[in-house]
């Protein structure tokens, strides 16, 4: 199993730990070395900030009248049945529990 990270976290703890822009005794001795690992930090950041996200988008389906004599509804996605005492699909879930679809209708983002 993989491990999720705060990307802003991992972001913040690169941030922290990056070198300071001039050498502990004033010299200038290693300021060259610092400015190079200081733009691989910042190249680091940019990398974790522009990773795509670990969680799946989820997919969209909605609840479909079943019309061969037994009523109820069935996902659009994965057929899963859902037996209906009513006529309408508003007291169904806003997902899918059997293949996780969101059955809410547009959404944004």
């Amino acid at each position: 199993m993989s491990d999720m990270i705060d990307r802003q976290a991992a972001i913040d703890a690169l941030a922290k730990n990056m070198p300071s822009w001039t050498t502990p005794d004033g010299s200038g001795q290693f300021d060259h070395d610092i400015q190079v690992t200081d733009e691989a930090y910042v190249d680091c950041m940019q990398i974790i900030h522009d990773m795509p996200s670990a969680q799946p988008e989820r997919k969209k389906g909605e609840w479909i009248p079943v019309t061969n004599g037994r009523g109820g509804f069935e996902c659009d996605q994965c057929h899963n049945y859902a037996p209906s005492y009513q006529d309408d699909v508003e007291w169904l879930s806003g997902f899918c529990p059997n293949c996780g679809a969101d059955m809410r209708g547009e959404q944004d983002g």
